[in-house]
């Protein structure tokens, strides 16, 4: 892939801020440095504590950086302040690891959808009714969903529901925090088969935030192995997996720290 990075981070420190009198706490990101290409899927892989997650909340602007810079599509990411980010985050979709947590269980699904929209600009009718059953559509749900209310969604229905909010207002770029983590495996593998059509048909890059290797392998172009706020690994996925140059990220692969997940690519799985 050629071109300007949609996302490029250079040797990005985050320090969360300890007691007056307690000594300086070591980095909870320690000079992460990498680019992601338009089109493309960096995993980022590591277990608790690695910091996987700062870095994430550090892109989203949700939290300070203590040095290092973060560019978006080319433009200095942490000097755009009030309304023009609150315009710029629209570039961004995110999906987080338990869509019950992020769907009101009072709304209804085309409420859900509708918001984005409407805090756009849209206007409600049947042009924004319209929209809501194409994105129903393009997540693999039917038109009919739309009159749902989030609490009578299946884990993977939800996490459907929780894409197409996500990609309401076309963003370029879609970051994902254990999407899969509180699904079942059968449905973990629907779920990667779906980003993996979107990816395609949109032309999305998309940042995937993981503790399991082995289920964001069959996603990702490329790998990036956090471990105690270092990356201790970064490159391309079949290369990582064929070869790793870690320990770490043998353990990783060997371990899962999860449930192996079983690709069902072309197998027709029903939604859940």
């Amino acid at each position: 892939m050629t071109g300007t990075p949609m996302l490029e981070v250079r040797d990005l420190v985050i320090r969360y801020r300890s007691g007056l009198f307690a000594p300086r706490a070591k980095p909870a990101v320690n000079g992460a440095s990498f680019q992601l290409m338009p089109g493309e899927t960096l995993g980022i892989v590591g277990e608790s504590g690695s910091g996987k997650t700062s870095l994430l909340r550090a892109i989203l602007r949700l939290l300070p950086v203590e040095s290092g810079s973060i560019e978006m599509s080319g433009q200095d990411w942490l000097a755009i302040k009030g309304r023009s980010l609150r315009q710029a985050r629209q570039a961004i979709g995110v999906v987080s690891q338990n869509p019950f947590l992020s769907l009101s269980p009072r709304l209804s699904v085309r409420e859900i959808l509708a918001e984005p929209l409407q805090a756009a600009g849209q206007s409600a009718g049947a042009a924004l009714n319209a929209r809501i059953e194409t994105l129903l559509g393009d997540c693999g749900l039917p038109a009919n969903f739309r009159d749902r209310r989030a609490r009578e969604l299946s884990g993977g229905q939800a996490q459907r529901v929780a894409i197409a909010r996500a990609l309401a207002l076309e963003p370029q770029l879609l970051v994902l925090d254990e999407p899969t983590s509180a699904l079942d495996v059968s449905v973990q593998a629907q779920i990667l088969n779906l980003l993996a059509d979107l990816k395609q048909q949109r032309g999305l890059s998309m940042l995937f935030v993981t503790h399991n290797l082995k289920v964001v392998a069959h996603i990702a172009d490329r790998l990036m192995v956090m471990r105690r706020g270092d990356v201790v690994e970064l490159g391309a996925t079949e290369r990582i997996v064929a070869a790793p140059a870690q320990d770490y990220t043998r353990q990783l692969l060997s371990f899962g720290l999860n449930a192996k997940t079983h690709w069902a690519k072309g197998q027709g799985v029903q939604a859940r």
